[in-house]
């Protein structure tokens, strides 16, 4: 029995031995034709595995994605188009503080300054005649005087003073988000010694001038933004408060 099991034994042998030694002959024989049959198949295995339907889905489903993402873009500009257009609206609706940046030529009465100077206590402007003397020279610092120059100066100066006072008396106009407006603590700007600054004030825990105290009650009592030393309101706040200490020697530093 054992001799015909490894009669086959060797029969196998030798035709796997045949075998091999043909494949390595085609091989050598065909060099270039085998790299483009296995290319070929890996081709056909590709398109077998991606159907022509999924490739179509693939495709749409990208130009729905690249809409979508223009309509976004889009959308984004327009948000930001109406943003830019609403700050251009808000910068256009935005008045000049009436009284000051425009000279005072506001809507308000024609004598809203003789109102305020009845309504509040205000010291008499400084007069200023004695400069229109004879012996004006074209040589002096100022030139020659006029009367007209001496009422400007007055005018002017007490348009100043008079918005500050009518600032100084109004919550809404210092921005107070409490209603509180300077007059509540000092009427008539008593209390506020404009000529003892600059001092150190403890409040602060610094030196300080009249404009930083000012600021300081904005915020605590009126609850209201601080001022620049810019603004219109701060200039003419602190014309008032300088004027309604008129007459006092100047005493910085004292309490």
């Amino acid at each position: 029995m054992k001799y015909p099991v490894l009669f086959l034994a060797g029969v196998a042998v030798l035709l796997t031995s045949y075998t091999c030694m043909a494949q390595r002959r085609f091989m050598r024989a065909t060099p270039v034709e085998a790299p483009a049959k296995v290319q070929k198949v890996v081709e056909n295995a590709v398109q077998n595995a991606v159907p022509t339907d999924v490739k179509a889905d693939v495709e749409k489903v990208s130009t729905e994605v690249e809409a979508q993402v223009k309509k976004m873009k889009d959308a984004e500009g327009a948000v930001a188009q109406a943003k830019a257009n609403e700050v251009v609206a808000d910068a256009a609706a935005v008045k000049p503080f009436p009284g000051t940046d425009d000279q005072w030529k506001d809507s308000l009465d024609v004598k809203w300054i003789e109102k305020e100077a009845t309504s509040h206590k205000v010291p008499a402007h400084f007069n200023n005649k004695f400069v229109l003397r004879g012996d004006q020279r074209d040589g002096h610092a100022y030139g020659r005087y006029t009367e007209a120059d001496v009422r400007l100066w007055e005018s002017e100066t007490m348009r100043l003073v008079m918005e500050g006072s009518r600032i100084f008396h109004d919550a809404d106009l210092l921005g107070s988000t409490n209603g509180t407006s300077c007059d509540m603590c000092h009427p008539d700007g008593m209390g506020t010694h404009p000529e003892t600054y600059p001092k150190y004030q403890v409040q602060l825990g610094r030196a300080a001038l009249l404009r930083d105290m000012m600021n300081w009650c904005l915020q605590n009592p009126c609850r209201a933004e601080p001022m620049s030393g810019d603004d219109p309101r701060m200039r003419a706040m602190e014309a008032y408060l300088n004027a309604t200490s008129s007459g006092k020697p100047m005493k910085y530093g004292k309490h």
